[in-house]
C-alpha cells in the first residue's frame, strides 16, 4: 500500500540516484567526477541544486533544467564543471579566488589535463619584469619569428647562439607571475560576477553557442575551467589569458540570450547588459596585463580575440570584429600557428597541435569573407594548405564513422580558399564571361566534392544522432548562395550606357546572370528563414542571419528596380547544352524566377529585420536601408508576349 504522505523529492543527480551515491548536488557532482563522466550528470528538470536565482526579481534559471538538453550534450561528447553550493554575498567576496570545494566528502575530481599545462618557470620570469622592463630577448626586441627556417634567428640557431631564447626547448612557459602584477590581476578578478552566473553562461555557452565556431575544445575548456576557479591565487599569465578567455566566452554566450530555451534578461538579479558590461570591462583590463607580460602572446590569446570579435559582431561593430580578427592573426603568426609545423611543435601536445589548425581555419573563415563584404586587403594570403585542416576526430561517443563536427568548418575554409583563388584585381571591369567560367568551375571543382551530408541535396542518416548538424548544414549552403552572389552581384554595378554598347550575345548573358543572382539571393534568403526557424524564430543578433538578410533582401530590390527584369530572353548561354553541369544549383531555378516572388521575398526580409531591430542595432539601420529602397521600387507594367502582338 502506498504512503498517503507528501512524495519525496529526488535532489540526487540521475547517475547517483541510480547507483544509490550520495551526490553532493553539484554539476557536475563528486561521483561523476571521480567516474570521470561529468557529461553524465543530468538532474530531473525539477531539480535546481545549485543555479536557480533566489532574487526575486529575476527569473529562476537552471541549466539541468532540460534533460533532453543534456541528453544531446552527452551525445557530443560535452563536459561540463564544477559548481558550488550558493553562498552569501560576504562569503562569496572573501572566498571566491581560493580552492573551491567539490564534494560534500571533501573529494576532488581528477581530471586528465592537457600536457601543455606547465608550472611557472621562475628562470624565464626572472628576466622579465612585471612593469615596462623586458628581458634580453632577441625575438622580443627585433620582432623575429623564433621558429623560422629561413631568417636571421634561423641563423642565430644554427650557430648556437639561441641560449635563453626558448629554454628547456619548451613552447608554452608559463611566466609566473610576481607580487606587483598579482595584485593588480586579483584587484580586477574581484569585481568578477558571482560564479553562478558564469556556471550558467559556460553551459549555455557549450549546450546552444559553441557549435557555431568551435573555436575550443569543449573538454579541455571544462577542465580548465574546473582548475581555474581552484587556483587561489592566479600563479602565470596563462592563467590570467585564461580568465580573458573566460570572461570573452561568457560575454559572447549572453549576446544570444534570451532565448526560446531560456526567456531570461537576468541571471541572478543581474541584467545580461551588466553582466557583459563587467565582464568586458575586466577582460580588457586583464589583457593588457597579459600582453605587457608575455608580447609574443599564444593559443589562448588568439582564442580570446576571436571571440572578443564574434561579441562585436553580434553588437553590428563589423569594424570591430575586423580589427579584432586583424589582431587575432598577428599574434597567431608570432606564435607560429599560421604553419603547418615548426621545431618548437615537436614536443607540442597533439591536442594544441589540432586546436592550432582549428583556430586557424576559423581566422582564414573570417577573414576571407570580412574582407570579402567590407572590400578590404586580406590579412591573410590566398593560398590555404590543406596541411592547415584539422585531423583528428573529436568526436566522443557517437562511433567511429560518425562525421566529424568540424567538418562544416573545414568546407567553408575550403570555400573561402576557392573564391579567394579568383580575387579580381582592383578597379577591374566586370567580365560576365570569366564569372560564367568561375561559376562553372564551382559547380564542377566544387560542389560535387561535398560529403553527402553537406550536398545541396544531403543525405540526412545523421541528422537524428547529431542534432547540430542540420544547422551547420544550412550555414554552409547559405555561405554557398552568398559566395554566388559576390560571383554575380558586379552586374547590378555596370552602367546602362556600358551594357547598350555590348554584343547581343553579351547582352542575353547579362540578363541571363541577373538571373542567376536573383535565385542566388533567394536561396540565401530561404535558408536564412530556415535557419532562423530552426533556431527557434525568436530575436537574436546572430550576425549570420541579420547580415545575409540584408545584403540578399538589397540584391533583390535592386532587380526589382530594373525595369527590364526579369525579361523575356531565353537562356541562351545554355541552351543547347543539356547536363553540361552535373550540378547546376542556379539553372533550374531561372526559369521558375518572377518579379513578384522576388518583391515578395524582399518584403518579408524587411518584416524580419524589423522584428530583430528589436535587439539588433545592425537589423535596426539594415531595415531602415532596405525599407527606403522597397519605397523606390515601382511594379513593372505588365509584359505582352510576343505571339499576341502578331
Amino acid at each position: 500500500m502506498q504512503s498517503a504522505g507528501p512524495k519525496r523529492v529526488v535532489s540526487s543527480c540521475i547517475p547517483c540516484y541510480t547507483k544509490k551515491q550520495k551526490c553532493n548536488r553539484c554539476f557536475p557532482c563528486n561521483h561523476c567526477s571521480r567516474r570521470r563522466r561529468p557529461e553524465e550528470c543530468v538532474y530531473y528538470p525539477s531539480q535546481a541544486p545549485a543555479l536557480s536565482t533566489s532574487t526575486s526579481t529575476s527569473t529562476s534559471v537552471s541549466p539541468s533544467a532540460s534533460v533532453s538538453a543534456l541528453a544531446s550534450l552527452q551525445k557530443e561528447g560535452r563536459k561540463s564543471k564544477d559548481l558550488p553550493a550558493d553562498q552569501d554575498a560576504h562569503a562569496r567576496a572573501q572566498h571566491r579566488y581560493t580552492r573551491a570545494s567539490t564534494s560534500a566528502s571533501g573529494d576532488e575530481p581528477s581530471v586528465a589535463m592537457p600536457e601543455w599545462n606547465v608550472t611557472p618557470n621562475p628562470r624565464r620570469n626572472s628576466t622579465l619584469s612585471q612593469g615596462t622592463q623586458r628581458s634580453d630577448s632577441l625575438v622580443e626586441w627585433f620582432g623575429y619569428f623564433e621558429d623560422s627556417e629561413s631568417n636571421t634567428m634561423a641563423l642565430v640557431r644554427k650557430l648556437g647562439l639561441s641560449e635563453g631564447e626558448m629554454q628547456d626547448g619548451k613552447y608554452h612557459l608559463a611566466i609566473a607571475l610576481l607580487p606587483e602584477a598579482s595584485e593588480e590581476v586579483q584587484k580586477n578578478l574581484a569585481r568578477m560576477p558571482d560564479r553562478q552566473i558564469f556556471d550558467f553562461l559556460v553551459h549555455y555557452f557549450v549546450t546552444d553557442v559553441h557549435w557555431i565556431d568551435q573555436l575550443v575544445h569543449l573538454p579541455w575548456f571544462l577542465a580548465q575551467y574546473q582548475r581555474w576557479w581552484s587556483l587561489g591565487q592566479l600563479p602565470a599569465v596563462s592563467d590570467v589569458e585564461f580568465a580573458v578567455l573566460l570572461l570573452r566566452i561568457c560575454s559572447y554566450a549572453s549576446q544570444f540570450l534570451p532565448s526560446p530555451s531560456h526567456t531570461i534578461d537576468r541571471i541572478r538579479g543581474m541584467s545580461l547588459i551588466e553582466i557583459r558590461d563587467v565582464c568586458g570591462n575586466i577582460a580588457d583590463e586583464l589583457a593588457v596585463i597579459a600582453a605587457r607580460l608575455h608580447a609574443r602572446g599564444s593559443l589562448l590569446r588568439v582564442q580570446h580575440l576571436s571571440f572578443f570579435g564574434l561579441g562585436a559582431q553580434c553588437e553590428g561593430r563589423t569594424n570591430a570584429f575586423w580589427e579584432a580578427i586583424g589582431s587575432a592573426i598577428r599574434v597567431a603568426q608570432r606564435a607560429g600557428i599560421h604553419r603547418c609545423f615548426t621545431g618548437s611543435m615537436l614536443e607540442m601536445h597533439e591536442l594544441e597541435k589540432e586546436m592550432r589548425r582549428r583556430v586557424f581555419c576559423n581566422l582564414y573563415i573570417w577573414d576571407s569573407l570580412l574582407s570579402r563584404q567590407i572590400d578590404s586587403i586580406p590579412f591573410l594570403p590566398a593560398s590555404f594548405s590543406l596541411e592547415h585542416l584539422p585531423r583528428i576526430h573529436l568526436a566522443l561517443d557517437i562511433g567511429a564513422d560518425a562525421p566529424e563536427p568540424f567538418l562544416e568548418r573545414s568546407l567553408q575554409a575550403r570555400l573561402a580558399g576557392f573564391w579567394r583563388s579568383f580575387i579580381p584585381r582592383q578597379g577591374a571591369e566586370y567580365d560576365a564571361t570569366v564569372a560564367e567560367e568561375r561559376y562553372e568551375k564551382f559547380c564542377t571543382e566544387f560542389l560535387t566534392t561535398l560529403p553527402p551530408i553537406f550536398a545541396l541535396e544531403p543525405n540526412k542518416e545523421w541528422d537524428e544522432r547529431l542534432v547540430r548538424l542540420p544547422l551547420q548544414r544550412q550555414m554552409l549552403h547559405i555561405a554557398i548562395f552568398d559566395s554566388l552572389c559576390y560571383n554575380f552581384r558586379p552586374v547590378l554595378l555596370r552602367e546602362p550606357s556600358q551594357v547598350q554598347s555590348l554584343p547581343a550575345y553579351k547582352k542575353v548573358l547579362l540578363a541571363s546572370q541577373k538571373k542567376a543572382l536573383a535565385v542566388a539571393a533567394l536561396s540565401v534568403l530561404e535558408g536564412v528563414a530556415n535557419l532562423h526557424t530552426m533556431l527557434g524564430g525568436s530575436h537574436t543578433r546572430f550576425a549570420g542571419i541579420v547580415f545575409s538578410t540584408f545584403e540578399a533582401a538589397l540584391l533583390l530590390g535592386a532587380l526589382c528596380m530594373d525595369g527590364d527584369f526579369p525579361g523575356q530572353h531565353e537562356d541562351a548561354y545554355h541552351r543547347g547544352a543539356p547536363g553540361k553541369l552535373d550540378i547546376d544549383p542556379l539553372g533550374s531555378g531561372k526559369s521558375r524566377l518572377t518579379w513578384d516572388r522576388c518583391f515578395q521575398a524582399s518584403h518579408q526580409a524587411l518584416a524580419r529585420l524589423r522584428i530583430l531591430a528589436a535587439i539588433s542595432k545592425m537589423a535596426e539601420v539594415g531595415a531602415g536601408t532596405l525599407a527606403r529602397l522597397l519605397a523606390k521600387v515601382k511594379a513593372p507594367n505588365p509584359q505582352v508576349p510576343s505571339a499576341q502582338l502578331a
